[in-house]
């Protein structure tokens, strides 16, 4: 037993160090950011800003792969099983993420405990829109409508997403019936509404807001608790309903066990690539707000919007098998 402890505790060293030599010459090949959204939507926008800029920054092509489907867990759990040396790294909307856990009764990953946060990103709000022919422009409006058509459809990006979890928030917090619809992605439910197959959508700012620059789509408002700096004329749902909060929480993870020093090389990195002015512009288009945060900062803010979401969850009685 001595003899085989001893072997156990001389291969844990070795794999360690080869570990943090690896550490030392990172990256070492191309990375692949795994985005679990197909392309076209905010969380893919964003990978691709930051994808260029680390190009240039790294001396190695960052290369985004578009995994999408079961409510982002298929990229999660891609990821999670991948070798933790920072060569891939999930570029996800945090929000869903953190939903996941709570409402998928069998994930094959564990949402915090298989994963070391890297970075956050930016946070842009999710945007309450409607297909003009609803007959509604404001919050208050839509409530009457919805009342007057129980089960008017309101559209999704996906069973488990931020997109859907705040479309029932909604629900909840205006005491109206509607059926949810959901799409992959956060381009389809826009292009769905824009054909007049679903009243409404909360979406992202990326999918929608050219449709209502054009007069498409109707924005009734964010999901915050304020309006945006980006968005002055969109008023926030909060002006008329509390607690129907919503956004893209952009951020980065990599497979737990990831060296400590790659991943502070990835968070410093992540900053420098939002500071891009080009980086910036596609932020301020799509009313996103840049965030910074420490590894640790970030991990803290994960395991409390755990808990966050899971009683949002549990009001809803939403549950995937």
């Amino acid at each position: 037993m001595t003899r085989n402890l001893g072997t156990a505790i001389v291969a844990m060293m070795a794999a360690l160090a080869a570990m943090d030599a690896a550490s030392q010459t990172f990256p070492a090949r191309p990375i692949r950011l795994v985005v679990p959204f197909p392309p076209g939507g905010a969380t893919d926008t964003f990978s691709r800003a930051a994808a260029a800029e680390m190009t240039k920054s790294l001396g190695q092509t960052v290369l985004v792969e578009n995994r999408p489907g079961a409510g982002t867990t298929i990229g999660a759990d891609i990821v999670a099983k991948s070798l933790p040396d920072g060569h891939t790294l999930f570029f996800t909307d945090l929000s869903t993420h953190t939903i996941t856990g709570s409402l998928y009764s069998k994930l094959p990953y564990h949402p915090l405990r298989d994963f070391a946060p890297v970075a956050a990103i930016n946070s842009s709000p999710l945007i309450l829109v409607a297909h003009p022919s609803v007959g509604a422009k404001t919050v208050r409006e839509l409530i009457a409508v919805a009342k007057r058509h129980p089960g008017i459809t309101l559209a999704n990006s996906g069973i488990g997403t931020v997109t859907h979890m705040t479309g029932e928030k909604f629900r909840l917090r205006a005491g109206i019936q509607v059926t949810a619809v959901s799409y992959k992605g956060g381009a389809t439910p826009v292009i769905a509404a824009l054909g007049g197959e679903v009243a409404m959508v909360m979406a992202t700012v990326p999918a929608s807001i050219q449709h209502v620059q054009k007069g498409k789509l109707v924005a009734i408002g964010l999901a915050a608790s304020r309006r945006s700096p980006y968005l002055p004329g969109v008023p926030a749902i909060a002006e008329t309903i509390k607690d129907v909060e919503g956004a893209v929480i952009s951020g980065v993870l990599a497979p737990a066990g990831t060296p400590r020093s790659v991943i502070d090389r990835l968070n410093a990195e992540f900053a420098k690539a939002s500071d891009a002015p080009r980086v910036k512009e596609i932020y301020a288009v799509n009313a996103a707000e840049t965030l910074r945060m420490s590894p640790d900062e970030l991990q803290k803010a994960l395991e409390r919007d755990v808990k966050a979401w899971a009683e949002v969850v549990k009001a809803t009685g939403d549950r995937i098998d």
